[in-house]
């Protein structure tokens, strides 16, 4: 019995404490900081600026092929120096070259040695090859920049929209909460009426059920909008729901329309589209450069000690007698590099790049016919959204009065529960209707602005007084 006492007194406390657990208030957040969190966090956004980052540095690299290749080198060896006459020719790993005298026995006694050198290696002459290179990695820095600010647009649309749905489930929970409020009113009144006999109890049960019903309504537009507050804070690169957004101005006045828009040429996907061909065109015209010859010039000098002397057969095995410089030499040499055969090959390739290019071209021409029509068909939206925007305070206002009537009439015994049901459904649908009609000009104004890629159209509206 104790035990059970205990289990009952630990789960009161549990339960209290959770209860008394604070839930943290959502705070209110502008379309402008909405804006302004995703671009400074979403994760492709900033995935985006590390390409960019990563073509400038190629860039850079790619500007440094025309400087000379200055190698040195240093090294002491203990070795032997048995030889023989023939020839040999290198395979993937590098043979160690081997110096001395031809005997009729091996001597495998080993002496110190040294070797020392310095050599610059200059491509003085490419043919374009070099300048072709940095063209093509000019071109891929312009590409990374478009395909970053194409990113950035569309996260900026993506998000401007999710705050937009946000503010019209917010709205549809304050509605919600007035129906509430009135259908929770109106069956107080009729209980009353039923406790003294002016009703009959089956008033009090319809009454009831439009509460429940009212309820219902609120909870699921509570639960939509809690869910797009995940997906907001999720697009703007803050996992949490904890946000509310703070820009009812969009239901207090409607954007001024304007007759003319900027066409679609401006559109970030146009201009990644469009750098990407140039991109692959100047690939091109790399390749093909990479079949010239490169004239070479270079300069050498290097010394070297061995404990082997001139002499024949006199060596030491000495360290002190090998690693001292015996002899030092120096070198100019000029020379060509021509790969005759790699024609074929290249011409292949650069054949291939032009294809690609070609492909391109017409996926732009698909790409501008989907924003062609996407633009008409914003400016028709567009139209119809602001027709039905300044339509829907009519519908709201007659439905408030039908509403008005019909509860008057009820209370005067003149109407039945059904009719007062048909103007509680009436009103509450005209009033969520005006303002997902207020919303929708706002987001067609949106799609319009994302066809023909331009942001300033809508942020132009919402910052107008």
């Amino acid at each position: 019995m104790k035990k059970k006492y205990l289990f009952v007194s630990c789960l009161l406390i549990h339960n209290l404490a959770f209860s008394q657990q604070v839930v943290p208030t959502p705070h209110k957040i502008s379309l402008s900081e909405a804006v302004e969190s995703a671009i400074r966090n979403y994760p492709s956004i900033k995935a985006k600026r590390v390409e960019k980052n990563v073509a400038e540095f190629a860039l850079k690299a790619a500007r440094t092929e025309g400087m000379p290749d200055v190698l040195a080198q240093h090294q002491y060896q203990f070795a032997t120096n048995n030889s023989i006459a023939g020839a040999t020719f290198p395979l993937q790993n590098p043979l160690p070259s081997v110096s001395g005298g031809i005997r009729t026995e091996n001597i495998y006694q080993p002496v110190w040695g040294s070797f020392t050198s310095l050599q610059v290696n200059w491509q003085a002459f490419t043919f374009g090859k070099i300048k072709a290179n940095i063209d093509v990695a000019q071109k891929a820095v312009a590409r990374q920049q478009f395909d970053y600010e194409n990113e950035l647009f569309q996260q900026q649309v993506k998000v401007i929209d999710a705050y937009l749905a946000l503010l019209v489930f917010q709205k549809t929970v304050r509605i919600q909460e007035i129906n509430l409020q009135r259908a929770t009113t109106f069956r107080d009144a009729t209980n009353a009426k039923v406790i003294s006999g002016l009703r009959a109890g089956i008033d009090s049960s319809f009454a009831s059920a439009e509460v429940s019903k009212a309820k219902l309504l609120l909870l699921q537009s509570q639960q939509n909008e809690r869910t797009q507050r995940i997906r907001l804070g999720q697009l703007m690169g803050t996992p949490t729901g904890n946000i509310i957004a703070d820009s009812m101005q969009f239901y207090q006045r409607l954007p001024i329309l304007h007759k003319v828009y900027p066409d679609i040429t401006q559109n970030p996907v146009l201009k990644v589209l469009n750098s990407q061909i140039d991109f692959i065109r100047s690939n091109a015209v790399a390749i093909k450069k990479s079949y010239y010859p490169s004239i070479l010039l270079n300069a050498s000098m290097w010394g070297r000690g061995s404990g082997v002397n001139n002499a024949p057969d006199t060596y030491s095995s000495n360290i002190l007698n090998g690693i001292g410089y015996k002899v030092g030499n120096y070198l100019l040499g000029i020379g060509v590099s021509w790969n005759l055969t790699r024609i074929y090959r290249i011409r292949h390739q650069a054949s291939a790049e032009l294809q690609r290019a070609e492909q391109l071209h017409y996926l732009l021409q698909e790409e501008e016919l989907r924003l062609s029509s996407q633009s008409e068909n914003a400016d028709i939206q567009i139209e119809l959204a602001m027709q039905q925007a300044l339509e829907a305070p009519v519908q709201t206002t007659a439905a408030l009065g039908a509403y008005q009537q019909a509860t008057a009439r009820y209370q005067s015994g003149l109407a039945t529960l059904p009719e007062v049901s048909q103007a509680f459904l009436l009103l509450n649908r005209a009033e969520v209707d005006q303002s997902i009609a207020i919303n929708n000009v706002w987001r067609t104004l949106l799609m319009k602005a994302a066809s023909v890629g331009n942001l300033s159209i809508f942020l132009s509206q919402v910052a107008a007084k």
